[in-house]
């Protein structure tokens, strides 16, 4: 790689450029083609880092190849690791550092640039391919990498709810509001039947969550076992997921709302009813047992997130009402004529018999 000699207003425009997103899919290809811009290179690869046990798995978030950027927000397969990227995690464990490593076949660098959260465990790498850069080359890249970390650190952390550590109630609007605009016109009507409308497809199911009688476990407690239970039921339900990409959010109180994916009702229905099996189960310290109501939706053809939420609120009240510790769907409820739908206001107005 030849050395470019750098502008420095060039390269706090693209500070400014990617600093000025949000959105993650949108962020991570700002990332790569601010870097394409500064120094072109042969491709740059994103990957999420996750470790587990003494093992990292890393999964590929956008990648840039002959100066075309692109995002596999959708890919969700684990990459496998390489005996050369193990040996470079090793390396940049113990120095914090980039790391370089030499085609076998001579025909070029991967340099794996490093970042680190909290905990100072690596979070995400950046993998880039190319001649051998200088080590201004490397710096500029590294610095530019490091201060987009630290803006998904700092938008993550704004995400998250104080106590639990789940996504707050201000992520949840937008997270359904994109599943509502990205529904396919062929799934948009409710009323057309599971097995001509997904052939298999994973749907999009959303469940309201409650504590019953978290009232009482305050008053009788305190509110430091209360804090506790909270924090207790989100891990719970957090390990309790099945797929990587459901998400669990603190709605506010002691209400929770779990986004997940599932073939059909039934397997929603299996997979809440797992949620809530595992509360149950549960010996809370001090306090000993603690039950959920669930009243859970899918996610397509309302108008609104509020609709959505209004909906699996309607389950929820049902479930409250007649006996807690059970997870309830709003559509079989519907069906079963123990929830009206007003004919005004559609999917906004729930009424119980």
């Amino acid at each position: 790689m030849n050395q470019h000699s750098y502008n420095p207003i060039a390269i706090i425009n693209s500070l400014v450029n990617i600093t000025s997103h949000t959105e993650k899919n949108v962020l991570e290809k700002s990332l790569l083609i601010a870097l394409n811009e500064l120094i072109p290179t042969k491709n740059i690869r994103l990957f999420d880092v996750q470790k587990t046990g003494e093992k990292h798995e890393i999964s590929l978030l956008a990648f840039s190849a002959n100066g075309v950027v692109s995002s596999s927000q959708n890919e969700d397969k684990p990459h496998p690791v390489s005996d050369e990227l193990a040996a470079a995690f090793e390396s940049i464990s113990q120095h914090g550092d980039s790391v370089s490593i030499a085609n076998a076949d001579n025909s070029g660098w991967q340099i794996i640039y490093p970042s680190f959260d909290a905990n100072n465990e690596i979070f995400m790498i950046l993998v880039q391919s190319c001649d051998k850069p200088t080590t201004q080359e490397q710096k500029t890249i590294h610095g530019i990498f490091k201060v987009y970390a630290n803006h998904v650190a700092l938008i993550e952390k704004t995400q998250r709810d104080k106590l639990t550590g789940l996504f707050n109630r201000e992520t949840l609007d937008d997270e359904i509001t994109k599943i509502l605009v990205n529904a396919d016109d062929d799934l948009f009507d409710i009323n057309v039947n599971d097995a001509r409308r997904h052939s298999g497809k994973p749907r999009n199911w959303l469940a309201v969550v409650d504590i019953d009688h978290f009232k009482s476990i305050n008053d009788d407690y305190g509110h430091l076992y209360g804090d506790e239970v909270l924090i207790l039921t989100s891990r719970l339900m957090t390990s309790g997921c099945m797929r990587d990409d459901d998400l669990v959010y603190r709605y506010g109180g002691e209400e929770f709302v779990v986004l997940i994916k599932a073939v059909s009702s039934i397997d929603a229905m299996n997979a809440f009813d797992r949620l809530r099996k595992i509360i149950a189960e549960h010996d809370f310290p001090q306090v000993g047992n603690v039950t959920i109501s669930i009243g859970f939706v899918e996610v397509l053809g309302q108008q609104t997130a509020s609709n959505v939420i209004g909906e699996a609120d309607g389950a929820l009240y049902y479930a409250k009402h007649n006996g807690r510790n059970q997870t309830q769907s709003y559509h079989e409820l519907v069906e079963q004529g123990v929830l009206v739908v007003s004919e005004q206001v559609a999917s906004e107005d729930v009424e119980l018999f």
